[in-house]
């Protein structure tokens, strides 16, 4: 049959009400039908009470989550504030006890000889356990005995060792004078081109009078009256 002849029967056809009504509907069920593979539709039928729930459920999860950020955040600047207020600890005590920390550094570098005699002076080893013991007298003296006797018998094989007791108990001096309203005891001031007074110096060798020609150790006086407790050792 021709294409034209088909084209007046189909006309003719919908201009009847009711066959055009069975056409419509017979072409909607074929169209339901025919679901191509992979076909998206334009205007999908969507559950909106599925979606309003989930929309609901992810703005619950928002607002916990902004929550913890706001923990998180103050947790954080309390961290921060500690950090800083230990960081101003560290510094105000490293700068009241820096000379005690230095000190303490080149004590730990004494030969095993010298650090086996101050164990026994000084029975706590730690940085402030030296420094607690080193303020008794008694403590005081056997630091000098023992500093006295590396000069007299050792000096030039014990001059590390030497320099950093002579350090030691000059500070160590000073902080027992610190704890009375006035220093009770001072080092003497002796200097390389001093005359010798055997009064207050003590030479290595047998020399009585000349010119100071080294202090190998400072002696210690009184505050007050300026006695000699202590003979500063000197060559000539």
């Amino acid at each position: 049959m021709k294409p034209q002849k088909i084209y007046e029967i189909f006309t003719e056809a919908l201009a009847n009400e009711n066959i055009k009504a069975e056409l419509i509907e017979i072409l909607s069920e074929k169209a339901s039908e025919d679901h191509i593979e992979g076909q998206i539709e334009l205007f999908p039928q969507t559950d909106t009470t599925a979606l309003v729930a989930e929309n609901a459920s992810l703005t619950r999860k928002i607002a916990l989550l902004e929550l913890e950020a706001g923990r998180l955040e103050s947790e954080n600047a309390a961290l921060v504030n500690q950090l800083k207020r230990c960081k101003d600890m560290l510094n105000t005590y490293c700068s009241a006890f820096a000379m005690q920390i230095a000190l303490y550094d080149k004590y730990k570098n004494l030969s095993e000889g010298s650090e086996k005699v101050m164990r026994g002076i000084f029975k706590n080893q730690t940085l402030s356990g030296i420094f607690i013991c080193g303020v008794q007298l008694d403590n005081l003296r056997s630091l000098r005995d023992y500093t006295e006797k590396l000069v007299l018998d050792s000096y030039e094989e014990k001059k590390g060792d030497i320099a950093i007791l002579s350090e030691l108990y000059a500070y160590l001096l000073s902080c027992y004078n610190s704890t009375y309203t006035k220093p009770v005891y001072r080092l003497t001031e002796t200097a390389a081109g001093d005359e010798f007074d055997d009064n207050i110096h003590r030479n290595i060798g047998t020399a009585r009078s000349g010119k100071i020609s080294a202090v190998l150790l400072q002696g210690c006086a009184a505050a007050g009256n300026g006695k000699i407790i202590r003979k500063a050792i000197v060559s000539l």
